[in-house]
Formats: C-alpha cells, sequence, structure tokens
C-alpha cells in the first residue's frame, strides 16, 4: 500500500477515535442531566420536622374520597394513616378522639 493511504487511513482512525471519545462524554452528560432532576426532587420536598399539621378542614366534604397517594401520617392513637385526606376522614369519624402527632409512619 502507498504510504500517503497508510498515513489517511491512520490519521482518520485517530479522528473516530477522538468522537468516540467525545460522544462517549456527551452521551454521559446527557444522562446526567435527565437523571438529575428526577433524584433532586426528594431534596425539594420539606423535611418532616419542617411541614405544618394538616388542615382537615379542606377535607370536611369530602370524607372518605382520598388518593392512594402516601405521605404517612402517625397519630396520637398510634395509628398510621397513609395520608392526610385519610387521616382527616378517620379523625372526623371518631369525633376528634386523636389528634396529629408527626409524618411518617408510627
Amino acid at each position: 500500500m502507498c504510504l500517503w493511504k497508510q498515513e489517511y487511513f491512520r490519521r482518520h482512525l485517530e479522528r473516530l477515535g477522538k468522537m468516540s471519545f467525545f460522544l462517549t462524554w456527551i452521551k454521559a452528560i446527557f444522562i446526567t442531566v435527565l437523571a438529575f432532576p428526577h433524584y433532586s426532587e426528594t431534596s425539594l420536598y420539606p423535611s418532616p420536622e419542617d411541614r405544618k399539621m394538616p388542615n382537615c378542614d379542606v377535607y370536611i366534604h369530602q370524607l372518605h374520597f382520598c388518593t392512594r397517594e402516601m405521605d404517612p401520617i402517625c397519630a396520637t392513637n398510634g395509628q398510621t394513616y397513609s395520608n392526610t385526606c385519610v387521616f382527616c376522614s378517620e379523625q372526623f369519624e371518631s369525633g376528634g378522639a386523636f389528634k396529629f402527632g408527626y409524618y411518617g409512619r408510627c
């Protein structure tokens, strides 16, 4: 093979190597940028200590018509309720026999 052809192929392969390295970095940065908001969302949510007592007046007209989201509440009766709506519904039904304890499982 001619010397100039060998030089051409050597340069071409060298360029491809640099390009694949560049593309690998671009993919890594792209994946990081996409994944960051997903995993950082929990850090934006206030900690249980910073959250206020639930406002049960919001649920007075929709007792037991609650979503299935999990945001557990521990009541003073030692029972864990799956979310604020369920807690408030049970509290109204019991006539206020128990109060809000803290956010989280008992």
